[in-house]
């Protein structure tokens, strides 16, 4: 199998599109209040079957399952079954935990849920990412820098060699 840059990049080139739909799903984004997990997964299949052809990747936002608990793990499962084979899925976990936590997240995330990448926090060092990286066909995008109120209250500290400590962690 291909390493999942090659694919990323075959992606890209086949529909002409950079395209990544965040499935971030939640009552409250929809503008209603009172919306059933049923509700939510209808909502998602729509965007998915409206943008699919469009779509190099779909990055589905964990925590936006995770807080139904195990109806949103199965929600998440049953979005999984439903991309189709050339579309990159990238799990927006955020992980970032010490090595033998990570490992349990990377076994999760890439052999139970089946995404082609995931999303990761680099802060607690790079054996929090190493188990990630073992598998060239599957891919890892690291926050350097996000677009958050308060990322500035660390991200933009600047460093010894006078970066900005997101700049260090893009290097």
């Amino acid at each position: 199998m291909d390493s999942f840059n090659s694919r990323l990049v075959n992606a890209v080139n086949d529909k002409k599109s950079h395209l990544c739909i965040g499935l971030d799903v939640n009552p409250e984004g929809i503008n209603n209040h009172n919306a059933t997990i049923e509700d939510l997964k209808l909502y998602t299949q729509k965007i998915i079957t409206a943008t699919q052809d469009l779509a190099v990747a779909f990055k589905p936002n964990l925590g936006f399952y995770e807080r139904w608990g195990s109806e949103g793990f199965k929600w998440l499962e049953e979005t999984m079954d439903s991309f189709e084979e050339d579309v990159l899925v990238i799990g927006d976990a955020k992980r970032g935990d010490i090595g033998n936590t990570a490992t349990q997240y990377a076994k999760s995330l890439f052999e139970h849920f089946g995404f082609d990448a995931v999303t990761l926090s680099p802060y607690m060092g790079f054996d929090s990412i190493r188990p990630f990286i073992s598998d060239p066909t599957k891919g890892i995008f690291v926050l350097c820098r996000t677009s958050n109120p308060s990322a500035s209250d660390f991200q933009n500290i600047h460093t010894d060699s006078n970066n900005t400590l997101f700049e260090t962690v893009a290097r």
